[in-house]
């Protein structure tokens, strides 16, 4: 048996680099980290096939790679989608992408995409995990708890006192959302105010009258007032908020009434926001993208440069269009839901079930797991280099995307490699998180 300490989690995004991993000649296992996301995703068995499968059928690597080249070069609209790498698979895909005029994105974007539409028409004041943990002694929460998506947010980086704080105080309130029982559990004593109009399910009207109470039009009695001058009094406040899990028709427009909350409240005391997204290395996926096009996700190459379009090609619109789709997925074996009339080559975890079966299936490694790679945190300003932990003969995304890249460029295929077939597909089963 060997132990394999403070192992850096690659899979919400929160970057935990304390899980401890105990191994042996039948695999990996977790110790109970608190986390459900570590405790299922670090149990790998070493008893997984490492075969390429066209439409169910077992297929050697190489034929598998000429096939995928071959369909990739013969699409007429394709599409990268899913995403969900290490830094290398997406500079490797975005590479693909660019060679066979793809669009690309990923498959957790929604949440990405409602604050990117508010940053750019008004720009924020941003902070980090580290300012939070180590200054911050007022947490505003907005919405539903984060925890259900970023289970040990609390226990991280709420929790431990203040580096920064004169007496180590800090106060948690919940605006629109009631706290998960665990959270309650781990936060016992701060939270000041649990669950503040918990049943309201418009959280426009109740940002807008946050916002109305810190201007002083707020109507006698109301709550906000006392929560307007706690915010005002706070020396250092950080209004945190999942848009991921806002259940409303124009997230956005909370993410809206919440920059200009924190713009008014730092007008008088240092107040800021932290958007939480980022899992499967979202953020690594849109930094990469912006890095090498100058835009974020959501990209295409279909005119031969790079167009940014948040709305046609977001990936769930592209796909019904795409004739060939590669799907990539290698953090956890499973995948949304999702319908495409094309082919689809697949690259995802040896554990992954699927049905129907895509035209092509590719296993890949994990990275933190099979292989070593680079994810970024989820406040957007840390890399982490994520180790491997397990040798089961499974390539990373950007090793088999690099094969595919060579197939592409070498001779022309003639047609005579194995027959794969473009079919329409419903595929995957809905997958947790944000």
């Amino acid at each position: 048996m060997t132990f394999h300490p403070d192992t850096l989690c690659p899979f919400c995004g929160l970057g935990c680099g304390d899980v401890g991993i105990d191994q042996d000649d039948s695999g990996i296992a977790p110790r109970p980290s608190g986390c459900p996301q570590a405790d299922r995703l670090f149990r790998r068995s070493t008893a997984v096939s490492t075969n390429a499968r066209m439409a169910g059928a077992a297929v050697a690597m190489d034929d598998a790679i000429t096939e995928a080249a071959r369909l990739l070069r013969a699409g007429r609209a394709p599409s990268i989608a899913g995403l969900a790498a290490d830094v290398d698979g997406v500079l490797a895909a975005l590479t693909l992408g660019e060679r066979i005029g793809a669009t690309v994105d990923h498959e957790r974007s929604e949440a990405l995409f409602r604050n990117l539409a508010v940053l750019r028409r008004f720009g924020w004041s941003a902070t980090t995990l580290a300012e939070l943990r180590n200054r911050c002694d007022l947490v505003l929460v907005v919405g539903p708890d984060p925890a259900a998506a970023f289970p040990r947010l609390w226990e991280r980086w709420v929790l431990p006192e203040p580096a920064f704080v004169a007496d180590g105080a800090r106060s948690v309130v919940f605006l629109g959302g009631e706290p998960l029982p665990e959270t309650l559990q781990c936060l016992a004593g701060r939270i000041e105010v649990n669950g503040l109009d918990g049943g309201a399910a418009d959280l426009v009207a109740l940002v807008g009258r946050l916002r109305a109470a810190l201007a002083g039009r707020a109507m006698d009695g109301d709550p906000m007032m006392e929560l307007a001058v706690r915010l005002r009094a706070a020396r250092y406040a950080v209004v945190i908020w999942a848009a991921g899990l806002f259940d409303t028709p124009q997230p956005d427009l909370i993410v809206e009434g919440l920059v200009r909350l924190i713009r008014s409240v730092d007008g008088t005391t240092r107040c800021a926001g932290l958007p939480l997204s980022g899992a499967d290395n979202l953020i690594g996926a849109n930094q990469a993208c912006a890095w090498r096009t100058g835009f974020p996700l959501r990209t295409g190459f279909d005119a031969g440069v790079p167009l940014h379009d948040p709305e046609r090609f977001d990936w769930r619109q592209r796909l019904r269009d795409a004739d060939v789709t590669l799907w990539i997925s290698a953090f956890r074996p499973e995948i949304p839901l999702f319908d495409t009339g094309g082919a689809v080559i697949m690259l995802a975890p040896p554990e992954l079930a699927v049905t129907p079966e895509p035209a092509l299936f590719i296993p890949v490694g994990t990275p933190g797991i099979d292989h070593a790679g680079d994810v970024f945190r989820a406040d957007s300003v840390v890399a982490l280099h994520a180790g491997a932990l397990i040798d089961r003969g499974l390539s990373s995304v950007a090793t088999v995307i690099g094969r595919i890249l060579a197939a592409l460029d070498g001779a022309a295929l003639d047609g005579a490699a194995l027959d794969g077939t473009a079919v329409g597909n419903t595929v995957g089963g809905e997958a947790a998180g944000c």
